[in-house]
């Protein structure tokens, strides 16, 4: 290298180092140079922190106790005055009457003959005679009358049995009898009954006349019914009625087949008349 150009490195490392000398010197002279009093706003823009003052911790504050509810007064009960009810007079309920049986003459039949009833009377329609010419199914007879003799055909013990007077010849009958009943009453007849036939059925009905007339002619007469081996016991009832001035009161039961049959029979018993009302 030539002489000019060390000259050069050696100013230039001469003025580095005056350059480091001066900051260092700034670095260390810099905090003396500041003198106490010096606004703070001159150095420093930044606010202090304050250093954190204690608090004492105040004691926890005793929760007050609750104050007593008062204890409700209780109001005293009234003494109720008692009210003086006064008795009604309760209508005596009028008196249901009781049915008063009247008496039926051999209303049981305990007394039977093979052509009447005692205590009975009858009217039966025949178109035959011994010796006619027979037509099974327009030929009446009058009936026989027996008491039965099979148990399966019992009402109550003693029970009247009608039957053909002649095989194969159909009956068309009616029983009756004539009691004698307060007039202006109020009476109910009733009589139970049976039915047997190998070929259809019986037609049965019960009858009562106010007026005391023969067979109940012009009475009133229950519905028919037509009954048979395969049915239990029906009971027979027309309607009430109320007796006539004169005093009599006739009971009637009727009973015809359906259609001839080599066996058939109407079965009667417990023929009852009741005074339902008295005038």
């Amino acid at each position: 290298m030539s002489r000019k150009q060390w000259l050069v490195i050696v100013l230039l490392g001469l003025a580095d180092c005056i350059i480091l000398g001066g900051l260092v010197a700034g670095m260390i002279l810099t905090p003396r140079l500041i003198r106490p009093g010096t606004p703070r706003d001159v150095y420093e823009t930044t606010t202090p922190t304050l250093p954190p003052t204690w608090t004492p911790t105040s004691s926890p504050t005793t929760a007050p106790s609750p104050t007593p509810r008062p204890t409700a007064t209780r109001i005293p009960t009234r003494t109720p005055v008692p009210i003086t009810v006064l008795p009604t007079n309760t209508p005596t309920p009028s008196a249901t009457p009781t049915p008063q049986l009247v008496q039926v003459t051999n209303g049981t039949f305990d007394t039977i003959h093979d052509y009447s009833i005692p205590g009975w009377e009858y009217t039966a329609f025949q178109n035959w005679n011994p010796g006619d010419e027979f037509v099974p199914e327009v030929s009446y007879y009058i009936p026989h009358f027996k008491a039965a003799d099979d148990v399966r055909r019992f009402i109550t013990g003693n029970t009247l049995q009608i039957e053909p007077g002649h095989q194969y010849l159909r009956f068309n009958v009616i029983v009756y009898q004539t009691i004698t009943v307060s007039p202006d009453a109020q009476v109910r007849f009733t009589i139970q009954a049976r039915g047997f036939s190998m070929s259809g059925g019986i037609r049965v009905r019960a009858g009562i006349d106010p007026r005391g007339r023969a067979a109940c002619d012009g009475g009133r007469w229950s519905a028919t019914q037509v009954i048979d081996q395969s049915m239990d016991i029906i009971t027979l009832r027309p309607p009430d009625v109320t007796v006539g001035a004169d005093g009599r009161v006739t009971v009637c039961f009727f009973a015809e087949p359906e259609y001839s049959a080599s066996s058939m029979a109407a079965y009667f018993d417990n023929a009852e008349l009741l005074v339902v009302s008295q005038p």
